[in-house]
């Protein structure tokens, strides 16, 4: 490419059209303590056709964050249901509940959910053998996991990649951490693990040190929306200073293999 259109549609503010742009973390519903204007996916979508998202992988900040499973993941059911080109749905379910747990993995599923979310908040370590169980589902039915966290949820997390070789991992919040070479070099390590430097702060050099790292293959978009601005989220990319190319992997590539899209 000899011109930036990555630069060119982030200064006219026009969508991305000549790729598919896949956002791999994305979220619906209220969260508490945390005014969101419109956590619909009607709202979602507006954004998504404003900035050129093919398609936004998205779970609920109810489920995850909330504790409201069910009706959470029902939310999530409804928008890929409704919007199946333009949707991919995470489920979240509380593994120290197993039966209950499983059954709504499955239930999911046939629902056509096709990832699960982890979040730490939920007051569970990752390493906590009650996991098992949604590694275990994951893998079988191959199903990516999307972890929320920092440098401890991704040690937790580091035993799981070498357990199961062909799970794909994504893990969140990567640029959040002032310690960023464990994310490098987890990224670096194991095939299946990408990282989403997803972040509401935009530290200078940001994407441009993970590039410089190595992981350009293993870098993937997210926007954390609803819950923050996805053009802010996507403007770090577009004007980042490296390759129309790179910037390309980071928007498309990577996230259609992460997704199995």
């Amino acid at each position: 490419m000899s011109t930036d259109i990555f630069v060119e549609h982030g200064k006219a503010g026009t969508p991305l059209r000549e790729l598919f742009v896949v956002d791999c973390h994305a979220h619906l519903g209220q969260a508490n303590g945390f005014e969101i204007l419109d956590s619909t996916v009607e709202g979602l979508i507006r954004v998504m056709d404003r900035l050129g998202v093919a398609v936004a992988a998205v779970n609920s900040l109810p489920a995850c964050i909330g504790g409201v499973i069910r009706k959470g993941n029902d939310q999530i059911i409804d928008a890929v249901q409704r919007y199946p080109e333009r949707i991919f749905g995470y489920m979240v379910v509380n593994p120290h509940y197993p039966r209950e747990a499983l059954a709504e993995l499955r239930r999911c599923l046939q629902a056509g959910l096709r990832g699960i979310k982890i979040h730490s908040l939920q007051g569970t370590r990752y390493n906590h053998p009650a996991y098992s169980l949604v590694w275990e589902f994951a893998a079988e039915h191959g199903l990516p996991i999307l972890a929320h966290g920092g440098v401890q949820e991704l040690q937790d997390l580091e035993p799981c990649f070498s357990r199961y070789p062909n799970l794909t991992w994504i893990v969140a919040h990567a640029g959040a951490a002032p310690e960023r070479e464990p994310f490098v070099r987890a990224a670096l390590t194991y095939p299946k693990v990408f990282i989403d430097p997803t972040l509401s702060t935009c530290p200078r050099g940001m994407i441009e040190y993970f590039i410089a790292q190595g992981v350009e293959d293993k870098l993937v978009w997210g926007s954390d929306a609803v819950f923050m601005s996805a053009p802010a989220q996507l403007g770090r990319v577009l004007f980042a200073r490296i390759t129309p190319e790179q910037k390309a992997k980071i928007l498309s590539a990577n996230g259609r293999r992460a997704l199995g899209l």
